[in-house]
């Protein structure tokens, strides 16, 4: 009869349910900080993962690695990387074609004295070497240093590579990494890194080396400026002398 309770369908059922486990909503701010919390705490334990992945460093590795870093630190901050790494080797590379010039020593702005230049190539598999070698006497020091062009890098820079030595008579001293970028209008060569050290007094002779020819290059500069000066006053006359 039509009073008789309808039965409850499932629809009904999990309606009731819902109705009874509901309820209300996280507020929004709440949400952000809970995902925020997680997201550090996921950061963390990535971090952690990944420490834990590696094996403990290796002693001899970490010590390696500590002596490298002092050595840099050493030339950048006494002034060897920009000796060695810049001003001498752009000194120096064209000696062994200026050698031959019967000027060739207007163009030595150091007290080097018995110099000898030359270049030659080496073939490094699918790449050319050019090399120059130069020894002279400074200070009463026999030294020879070798300035190699590596070739081209072309990632992610248009740079060219080098390297150079500097020996003591026959002793290896230095020997640094180098490389210049092309793309400025005069490109120099620069310090990259060390690859070999041996400290010792030489070291002030190359400081003393570079200082004479920054020394020499300001001279030159100001000779120039100088005649162009006396030059162009000849050209003046106030008439003073009428």
């Amino acid at each position: 009869m039509f009073w008789k309770k309808k039965p409850r369908t499932e629809h009904t059922r999990s309606q009731s349910t819902v109705a009874s486990t509901y309820t209300p909503e996280i507020p929004v701010q709440n949400l952000g900080k809970a995902a925020e919390a997680l997201a550090l705490s996921l950061k963390d334990y990535s971090e952690a993962a990944h420490e834990a992945s590696y094996p403990d460093p290796d002693g001899e590795l970490v010590a390696a690695r500590e002596k490298v870093a002092a050595a840099r630190q050493l030339v950048v901050k006494g002034r060897i990387a920009y000796a060695l790494g810049q001003c001498i080797p752009e000194h120096v590379e064209h000696w062994p074609a200026w050698s031959r010039r019967e000027d060739f020593r207007e163009w030595v702005h150091f007290n080097a004295t018995q110099i000898l230049a030359r270049e030659h190539g080496e073939d490094d598999g699918n790449r050319k070497i050019a090399i120059s070698t130069i020894e002279f006497i400074f200070n009463g020091s026999r030294y020879r240093l070798v300035l190699s062009n590596l070739g081209m890098s072309y990632a992610p820079t248009l740079d060219l590579l080098g390297d150079i030595e500097f020996w003591l008579g026959e002793q290896l001293v230095a020997k640094l990494g180098l490389v210049k970028d092309l793309r400025p209008e005069h490109p120099m060569w620069e310090f990259s890194e060390v690859r070999a050290l041996k400290v010792g007094s030489w070291m002030k002779d190359v400081i003393d080396i570079a200082t004479q020819i920054e020394a020499g290059r300001h001279k030159w500069a100001n000779d120039i400026h100088d005649n162009q000066t006396l030059e162009t006053a000849k050209n003046i006359d106030f008439g003073q002398s009428e």
